[in-house]
C-alpha cells in the first residue's frame, strides 16, 4: 500500500459516524461558486488542509499551493504529513464539475513531444511501443503526483470525492491514436492522442500545449464518466447553497482585524 493510499484509508475513515463534518465543508466549498467560478478551487484546497488537520487523526496538512517562491518539486497544492513517519505527500486538488478533468498540466508539454516523435499522426497498437512510452519519464514521473479529484454536479447540486487509478490505467492502455485539429463552430479544436484499452474503451488523453500555452490547452486530461472503471469512488452526496456563509464572508470582508481575532476566538 503506498503512502497516499494509507493516508486515502484514514480519510475515508474520518467520514463515518453521525453526520460528518467533510458534508457541511464540501458544501461550503461547492457554495463559493455563487461568489467566482474559479474561488472554490483555491478555497477547496484551504478548506481541506483545515479539515485534514482537525479531522484525519495521523496525518498533518500545510497549504503549499499558493506559497512564496517555494519551488515545489511535484504539481502539489498541499502537502500531508504522516506524524509518526515524518512521510511526506504532496496532493493536487482538482474541483471540477462532472466531465472532463485535468489530471495534470504538464508545464514543459514533455508528454505532448514525446508523442509527436513515438506516434506521429497516427496510431499504434505496438505494445512495446506503449510500454515505453508510459515508462518515459515525462510519464512515469506523474506517477508521484497524488490527484485528489473533487467533482460536483451544479445543477443537480450533487458532488462525488474520487480518485483515478493511474497505475491501472497505464496497465490497460493497449492502443494510443492521434486526434488532429478540427472545427467546432467558430472554434478550432486542439491535437490531442487519446489512450484506449483492449476493448476500444477511453482511458486518458494528452493535450497540445507547449510551456506558453494556456493550460487548459495542455497536460494530461480525462473523463470522470467516459472513463468511470478507472475511478475509486470515496464519497458522494448532495449540498446546498450556503447562504449565510455567504453573507458572513461579505461582512468579514468589510471589517477590521481585530474584529476576525475576536471571530477566530469562538473557534479556539
Amino acid at each position: 500500500m503506498s503512502s497516499f493510499d494509507k493516508f486515502l484509508t484514514k480519510f475515508v475513515k474520518s467520514f463515518s459516524g453521525k453526520d460528518p463534518m467533510i458534508f457541511n465543508v464540501l458544501g461550503n466549498v461547492f457554495s463559493m461558486r455563487i461568489i467566482g467560478n474559479k474561488t472554490h478551487g483555491d478555497l477547496a484546497e484551504i478548506a481541506l488542509t483545515e479539515y485534514i488537520n482537525q479531522y484525519v487523526g495521523g496525518y498533518s496538512a500545510k497549504h503549499t499551493g499558493k506559497e512564496k517562491f517555494r519551488a515545489k518539486e511535484f504539481e502539489e497544492d498541499i502537502r500531508i504529513t504522516e506524524t509518526s513517519t515524518k512521510k511526506e505527500i504532496p496532493i493536487s486538488i482538482k474541483t471540477y464539475g462532472f466531465g472532463p478533468l485535468q489530471l495534470s498540466t504538464n508545464k514543459d508539454g514533455s508528454m505532448f513531444s514525446l508523442l509527436q516523435t513515438e506516434v506521429g499522426k497516427r496510431a499504434t497498437n505496438d505494445l512495446t511501443k506503449i510500454k515505453q512510452i508510459l515508462n518515459n519519464k515525462c510519464f512515469k514521473d506523474f506517477t508521484a503526483v497524488n490527484v485528489l479529484p473533487l467533482i460536483y454536479n451544479e445543477r443537480e447540486m450533487r458532488f462525488k470525492v474520487i480518485v483515478f487509478d493511474l497505475q491501472r490505467a497505464y496497465s490497460s492502455v493497449k492502443k494510443i491514436k492521434f486526434l488532429p485539429p478540427r472545427k467546432m463552430g467558430r472554434k478550432k479544436t486542439f491535437p490531442i492522442y487519446k489512450f484506449f484499452d483492449n476493448k476500444n474503451n477511453y482511458i486518458f488523453e494528452v493535450r497540445y500545449g507547449d510551456a506558453k500555452a494556456n493550460a487548459l490547452q495542455r497536460g494530461m486530461w480525462t473523463h470522470t464518466e467516459n472513463a468511470e472503471p478507472f475511478f475509486k469512488e470515496l464519497l458522494t452526496g448532495g449540498y446546498k447553497i450556503n447562504e449565510p456563509l455567504i453573507a458572513l464572508i461579505a461582512k468579514i470582508l468589510v471589517s477590521r482585524k481585530d474584529t476576525h481575532e475576536k471571530i477566530l476566538k469562538y473557534f479556539f
